[in-house]
């Protein structure tokens, strides 16, 4: 287990869901947040695509601000909030900049464990 994996294992784990897809969104941040810890060059990556791809939509700009300020904190801040059972936590999750793209086979074992793993989906 690496660094990352492990600090992202000593965080309290998001148990409630709206739906399969939260789920497994969740988990795929999971898997990047423990790459955000043990490479930390990915946040300079995360702004960048921000900038290339938030800052000149409309529909962006208040997103665009809010990553620009949260890129602006240490690896482990911005993971804990990232990760954070909490609307905020949810809307940076939905918001993410793209940091690193997943090997296929890594994104597909993580969606097929989301599947079966416990957390209460509510509607």
């Amino acid at each position: 287990m690496t660094l990352g994996e492990q600090f992202v294992e000593s965080l309290p784990r998001k148990t409630r869901f709206y739906d399969r897809n939260e789920r497994r969104s969740y988990a795929l941040t999971r898997a990047i947040a423990a790459r955000l810890i043990d490479d930390p060059a990915l946040v300079e990556s995360g702004l960048a695509y921000a900038r290339r791809y938030m800052s000149n939509d409309p529909a962006q700009t208040r997103h665009f601000a809010m990553w620009q300020e949260q890129l602006r904190h240490n690896v482990v801040d911005i993971v804990r909030n990232l990760l954070e059972d909490s609307p905020r936590g949810n809307l940076l999750r939905d918001t993410q900049p793209v940091f690193c793209v997943l090997p296929d086979e890594v994104r597909r074992e993580i969606i097929k464990r989301a599947g079966t793993e416990g957390g209460t989906v509510t509607v």
